[in-house]
């Protein structure tokens, strides 16, 4: 027992992809703001199939990710763990069942996994890779080909200037168009100009950037490349395979392997290069893929990194925890930036914005433990919903409320998973106007715990939305207490206007606070407290 207490802290990270789960179990060394890989597994699920609009998790898929998971569960727990937690990607994302079938994961296995978004997908393994790249000055491109989607990062040691993510996986593409190898060169030549199609605008865009310095590419298409490569250079068998991080491929490389791989049957390529029968399957669309895209860019060569969405969740982690200091700064305050390059991006009104975050924030505080027991997660997306809760103005102010859920929901925030993206959505979209209702489609969806936080959440935005009814920023500091012996609470305001008395902040909040009088069953009134009393 004494060693376990002297044992430093030890997590476990899951990638919940499209075409196989990883999952990654670390030591975290606070001291030099890193971490050590203790543990490592792959296993190929292939979660669902892409077949749109009708996406859908059979009971076949949700009971081998479940089981995946269960095993990953006990290797995580052979290493005492004290966190274990997962981000599930495309076909999670696109399918109608997949978040019911997260929940089920949360609640029976313990596992904290939760959806994210295709940008913050990308954002991750950004992290990932530079926690194993050292760039020196250098701007990096980052290629990830999965099996259901494909994400291009362009950045630096602090910066990120280029985030996407497009429907081009090797899983995708093969049951799009190789499930009968008829007629392949045509074939190829569709996903080629399908795949050109898709990253046209994204492309442009990181030529307009200046491009990057180097190309890096991670994850299980590219590896499984890198390998085929090494072993026709250096005909070894895969059992002498080294590790090949940071391995270099030529793009004239690729296209010997694609041709050669097109001369090769499908049943006959695991043995001939010596690749698993799952990976050999969707090899050839993902070998199609990265031709593409590098001959896009005009790159002549990649390399393989070995880091990649888990690691960046471990990394993200870490930095939530805020032991990383130096390196990577600027991703801490992710989440924070990201909700306000979306509000300066919408023209929002910068001192009502920060007026109705502070005073959201302060009312948090007054009532907490006395009305509620939510912790700084909860605060945070209350806080982001305050910052955000006009910016559908811009769009028309009649129906703003609903316009700014949208655009919140459609923005890709970063550092924030799907849930909280919709919770924030929600909250701001219940600032004005009509309360929370199961007819409305953005609501009824939601589990009964996140409807009651969006209710109570947006009751506490509507009254700091109503103190600064005029935008004049009168309203200094709130006190709470509560009038014994009644359901009612005091709420003491400062002015910071001398001699305004805030009528207007006051009859607004007054009438505001019928949705908080229902949600937690107390009256509240408004009074303000004079300067020097």
């Amino acid at each position: 027992m004494n060693l376990l207490k002297e044992m430093k802290e030890r997590i476990a990270a899951i990638d919940i992809g499209s075409n196989s789960f990883h999952i990654v179990v670390v030591e975290i060394n606070p001291e030099t703001q890193s971490f050590t890989v203790l543990d490592r597994l792959r296993e190929t699920v292939r979660l669902g199939t892409f077949h749109e609009p009708n996406n859908e998790l059979s009971p076949a898929d949700m009971k081998r990710g479940f089981e995946t998971l269960k095993r990953f569960k006990k290797l995580a727990e052979g290493h005492h763990v004290t966190e274990m937690f997962g981000s599930a990607t495309s076909a999670i994302r696109e399918s109608i069942n997949g978040r019911e079938w997260l929940q089920k994961i949360r609640n029976e296995l313990g596992i904290d996994a939760h959806v994210i978004s295709g940008v913050e997908e990308a954002r991750l393994i950004y992290l990932g890779v530079l926690s194993t790249t050292k760039l020196q000055g250098r701007k990096i491109g980052i290629i990830d080909i999965g099996g259901g989607s494909t994400e291009l990062i362009v950045g630096d040691e602090q910066y990120i200037y280029h985030l996407s993510s497009s429907k081009v996986g090797a899983l995708r593409l093969t049951e799009k168009y190789f499930q009968r190898e008829t007629d392949l060169l045509q074939k190829i030549e569709n996903i080629e100009n399908h795949i050109q199609g898709l990253l046209l605008t994204k492309i442009q865009q990181i030529k307009e950037l200046g491009g990057f310095d180097f190309l890096v590419g991670t994850s299980g298409t590219i590896q499984t490349i890198a390998k085929i490569d090494y072993k026709m250079h250096n005909f070894i068998d895969s059992e002498n395979t080294p590790n090949l991080n940071q391995y270099k491929i030529s793009y004239n490389s690729i296209c010997t392997i694609l041709e050669k791989m097109i001369q090769t049957p499908k049943d006959k390529r695991a043995d001939v290069f010596d690749i698993s029968k799952n990976r050999a399957e969707i090899i050839l669309a993902g070998i199609v893929a990265l031709k593409t895209i590098m001959k896009e860019l005009n790159i002549n060569e990649i390399t393989y990194c070995d880091r990649a969405l888990r690691e960046g969740l471990i990394v993200d982690k870490i930095l939530h925890k805020g032991i990383i200091k130096d390196r990577l700064q600027y991703q801490q305050t992710i989440r924070e930036r990201s909700v306000l390059e979306l509000a300066n991006k919408y023209q929002f009104l910068k001192d009502h914005a920060f007026q109705v975050k502070r005073l959201s924030s302060i009312l948090f505080d007054e009532t907490k433990e006395l009305l509620h027991n939510y912790g700084e997660k909860e605060k945070e997306l209350l806080e982001a919903a305050a910052v955000l809760h006009d910016i559908g103005s811009l769009v028309t102010h009649n129906d703003h409320h609903k316009h700014t859920y949208y655009l919140i929901r459609h923005s890709g925030l970063l550092g924030f998973n799907d849930e909280e993206v919709e919770l924030i959505a929600n909250i701001a979209r219940y600032h004005r106007q009509s309360n929370p209702k199961d007819t409305h489609l953005n609501f009824q969806n939601l589990s009964k715990e996140h409807k009651k936080i969006v209710k109570e959440l947006s009751s506490i935005l509507r009254i700091a939305e109503g103190l600064d009814k005029g935008h004049k920023c009168a309203i200094k500091d709130i006190k709470i207490s509560k009038i014994s012996n009644k359901k009612k609470l005091k709420c003491k305001l400062t002015s910071r206007i001398e001699g305004y008395d805030c009528a207007l902040e006051r009859w607004s909040a007054q009438g505001k606070s019928k949705d908080f009088k229902k949600e937690f069953g107390v009256d509240i009134d408004f009074v303000l407290q004079r300067l020097g009393k």
